[in-house]
């Protein structure tokens, strides 16, 4: 019955004939007798509904049918081979598309080492990045909306696989005028009662934790002038002269040039850290591989706490 599915092998057969124009070459090219060969053809045609070769003893030729055929047949088997290719390239993990959420402070360092790494490393993966807080996070790989999560220790227990990938030290972000941008040495108690700007509870939760626990428990009380959710904003902020604050180290890269960074004497212990987490079933090839590399990449000399006394930012990023 005309309309019915043929096979690839019988494309296969069909464009070797029409290429060559002689079922002796076309046979020999695909590794089989004529009497096979013949037989696709046949099967093709009848499954088309169409003529698509006339041949006699002496000649083969395309037909009208044949030649409007032709490009259409190429161009299954070559998808068909593509699709065969990224299908294995994808259960090596070497391919395909996956999402990855992270926490807005992750952005300013850990996501281009992640992605340049990944477009070195892994060019076949197509990743999509979505800035997400921790919550949303969860949400999100428990629903598979996203394969990978970047972000902070969840407050409470989930069933999900956590690691940490990223720890760093926090540093003091000073308006250049002021006179703790010069100061030899600077403590926690050089913070007490200054102009501040920080984490807001509500948004910027986990970091608001850390630097107000550690303020309160030595005693500091700085004149908090404002409370903001993101790092960038603090920055911006004390690039304005408003205020000082206590900011990941990786802030350092947002080059402010009325900002100066400093190290305080800060417990070692006081840090920022990052979790890579992973949806609650088996990962994929691909999602395994691409957390993977994340690891790595973030594992690199992320134990150099010590910055110059004074880390000054002048130059624009990138010089």
């Amino acid at each position: 019955m005309a309309g019915r599915l043929f096979e690839l092998t019988h494309l296969r057969s069909f464009v070797a004939v029409a290429e060559e124009l002689n079922f002796r070459r076309a046979a020999s090219r695909l590794n089989m007798t004529q009497p096979p060969l013949s037989r696709h053809i046949s099967l093709l045609e009848h499954a088309v509904g169409a003529r698509l070769l006339d041949r006699t003893n002496r000649s083969v030729r395309l037909t009208a049918a044949g030649r409007r055929f032709l490009p259409d047949a190429i161009d299954i088997l070559t998808r068909a081979e593509s699709a065969a290719l990224l299908a294995r390239q994808a259960a090596r993990g070497e391919s395909g598309s996956i999402v990855l959420g992270f926490v807005p402070s992750a952005a300013v360092e850990v996501i281009p080492r992640v992605v340049s790494r990944l477009r070195r490393d892994m060019p076949g993966v197509n990743v999509t990045l979505r800035e997400m807080m921790t919550f949303e996070q969860i949400e999100g790989l428990m629903a598979g909306s996203i394969e990978i999560g970047l972000m902070r220790l969840p407050h409470r227990d989930t069933a999900l696989p956590l690691r940490k990938v990223w720890s760093e030290p926090f540093v003091l972000a000073v308006p250049r005028s002021h006179p703790l941008a010069s100061k030899p040495e600077i403590v926690a108690a050089d913070l007490n009662n200054q102009p501040f700007v920080g984490y807001s509870i509500e948004r910027g939760g986990f970091l608001f934790e850390i630097v107000h626990g550690f303020l309160t428990a030595r005693g500091v009380n700085p004149d908090t002038l404002y409370a903001v959710a993101q790092s960038h904003t603090i920055m911006a902020l004390i690039n304005e002269g408003i205020g000082m604050g206590l900011v990941p180290r990786s802030n350092r890269m947002i080059c402010m040039p009325d900002t100066v960074i400093r190290q305080v004497d800060l417990p070692p212990d006081l840090r920022s850290d990052l979790y890579l987490a992973l949806g609650p079933k088996e990962p994929d090839a691909i999602v395994a591989e691409v957390a993977s590399l994340i690891e790595r990449e973030l594992a690199v000399d992320r134990e150099v706490d010590r910055i110059p006394r004074e880390e000054t930012q002048t130059r624009p990023a990138g010089t």
